[in-house]
């Protein structure tokens, strides 16, 4: 018999905490709560007004009192919130007055629990299925989460078992750890997490489930002052920030950005270089690595990328060349980096014969996506990154190992093309979200481009990439991105893997958001060396992306060159 301990159920949820606290007040005698329940009964408001009106920070104080409350006035079960265990110091308190029971279960059991659960209570509050790719979002948060659940004192798997046989399964760990001793040595070293949304008129955090870290891609509108403060979260013990930028971008935001990381207590460090292709290459990299010696910075410091493309590859390498890799931040400030580069882990450095041919894997432990800052982007470069939207757009259904839910990310772009032009607050920030959210899914599924899903997201490089260097990149990536994916789907037509209207759909969104579908005049003898040693080609083909319907796409090696000449002479303007 549990001699007067409280326990306290963790774990994600659908694992049933709120079910099986009922059930063990009962067996007990015992009160029992739900923290969330109990949050809500003694401020008189609902979680997201919390979240709304104070923050959460504003929340995190109220789950703390409620949780000491509930704990000081004797034995009890606790079903606690999604977030609650993962608070160091609300771990510390739960230790110190009882047991910590992790109820467990795979993602598709408690996404199912989950939705079964809405379908009684449509009041119950779940905002990860907010994400556009529920299962996927399931999936990538409690992997995120899986640390601080592995403190528990307990551990129960679920899935196959009723109610009735969990709740006596906690009853018989409680007896069981009552006369265990506790393991020596034990120390709590869980840093705090990123706080987690529910203001409904922004979109959760997205975990990108992939490397030796998940992380966050958070994207929201005029959010930058908050940078500092979410940083020193994911990185409790950085002293110094290595930022790199440009000097246009540091004009802009350099006020704003020093003084969140000071607030934060950091020591702020900036180096300033051109936003161009001209930067990445070897001699530049060992520039910052002289730079970071000069400013001493350690394993436990930063880097943080503050601007477009080309500043994103190079800081990534060099983040992952310097010390053998040391935290890296990156702060996207134009609408290609915050759906593509920002995310996945890439870096690149360029080689006289090919863009890109050099780089590593190498993911950062934070993306902070501001898309107020789109407002000022160059009207041009703003207008050639929707090239990469609409490629989302294309290969939504491939990208998904999973059904999509509601309408496809397509249908809202040829919906919503003048708002996302407008830069309407609440479109641009949800489209650009949904977007981040497909590439984190497809990353956690083929992080290294092995050919599984990542292939995928080439469509349109391919030829992309060779038109930017033989045009000595004076082309726009979005532009050469927009006409790859007008001659590939051209391809698609002519070796009969797709119809017209496909490619008249693609071609008609394309226009809409103002970017070409045909070639400038370059040398084709030039382009076919290029496109032959792009760095995806296995053996001696070039592996080509097709698209068989909008939403849907295949990989091939089986174009012939005299189909690809044909479609190139085609597509000159």
């Amino acid at each position: 018999m549990n001699n007067g301990r409280a326990i306290y159920l963790v774990g994600f949820s659908g694992s049933g905490k709120s079910t099986i606290a009922k059930l063990l007040g009962e067996k007990y005698n015992w009160p029992s709560y739900d923290l969330d329940e109990l949050i809500v009964q003694r401020s008189g408001m609902t979680i997201p007004v919390i979240f709304q009106r104070e923050g959460e920070p504003g929340f995190r104080v109220r789950e703390a009192e409620a949780l000491r409350a509930v704990s000081n006035a004797g034995p009890c079960v606790v079903a606690t919130g999604g977030g609650t265990v993962i608070q160091p110091e609300n771990r510390g308190f739960m230790a110190s007055k009882g047991w910590i029971v992790c109820l467990e279960g795979r993602p598709e059991i408690l996404l199912a629990r989950i939705q079964a659960q809405l379908k009684t209570d449509a009041g119950a509050i779940r905002p990860m299925l907010d994400a556009v790719y529920p299962l996927d979002q399931v999936r990538a948060l409690k992997r995120a989460r899986q640390s601080a659940y592995s403190l528990a004192d307990w551990i129960i798997q679920t899935d196959r078992l009723t109610s009735e046989q969990v709740a006596q399964e906690v009853m018989r760990a409680a007896e069981l750890l009552e006369h265990s001793e506790a393991p020596s040595g034990l120390e709590d070293v869980l840093g705090t997490p990123m706080r987690q949304s529910l203001n409904p008129d922004s979109p959760p955090p997205i975990v990108v489930a992939a490397g030796p870290w998940p992380y966050y891609a958070v994207v929201d509108w005029n959010h930058m002052p908050a940078l500092g403060a979410q940083l020193k979260r994911v990185l409790p013990l950085v002293r110094r920030a290595a930022i790199l930028t440009d000097r246009s971008t540091w004009d802009r935001l350099g006020n704003t950005v020093n003084a969140t990381l000071s607030a934060a207590g950091l020591e702020v460090h900036v180096r300033q270089v051109p936003p161009d292709e001209s930067i990445k290459t070897p001699a530049e990299v060992n520039a910052i690595h002289d730079w970071l010696l000069g400013i001493r910075l350690r394993r436990d410091d930063v880097l943080i990328t503050v601007g477009a493309g080309a500043i994103d590859d190079l800081g990534g390498f060099a983040a992952s060349t310097y010390m053998r890799g040391i935290p890296l931040v990156k702060v996207p400030t134009s609408l290609e980096g915050m759906v593509d580069s920002s995310i996945g882990g890439k870096t690149a450095l360029n080689h006289p014969r090919a863009r890109n041919l050099i780089g590593t894997f190498f993911h950062p432990r934070l993306v902070w996506s501001d898309v107020s800052l789109l407002q000022d982007e160059p009207a041009g470069e703003l207008r050639a990154a929707w090239a990469e939207v609409v490629k989302y757009g294309m290969l939504e259904s491939s990208l998904l190992r999973d059904q999509i839910m509601g309408v496809t990310l397509f249908d809202l772009l040829e919906r919503d093309v003048d708002k996302l032009l407008a830069l309407d607050r609440p479109t641009i920030v949800n489209t650009i979200a949904r977007c981040v959210a497909l590439k984190a899914q497809v990353v956690a599924g083929d992080e290294r481009d092995l050919g599984q899903y990542r292939i995928f997201l080439n469509y349109g490089h391919t030829v992309g990439h060779a038109l930017e260097t033989a045009t000595g990149y004076e082309l726009p990536h979005g532009d050469a991105v927009a006409i790859g994916m007008a001659i590939e789907a051209r391809l698609a037509v002519r070796l009969g893997v797709a119809d017209a209207a496909m490619e008249k759909r693609q071609a008609d969104l394309l226009k809409r958001f103002g970017l070409p579908t045909c070639m400038p005049e370059v040398s084709l003898d030039r382009l076919l060396e290029l496109i032959n040693s792009d760095k995806k080609v296995f053996g001696d083909a070039p592996r080509w992306i097709l698209p068989q319907a909008v939403g849907r796409a295949m990989v091939s090696r089986n174009v012939a060159e005299a189909d690809l000449i044909a479609v190139l002479k085609e597509r000159f303007c």
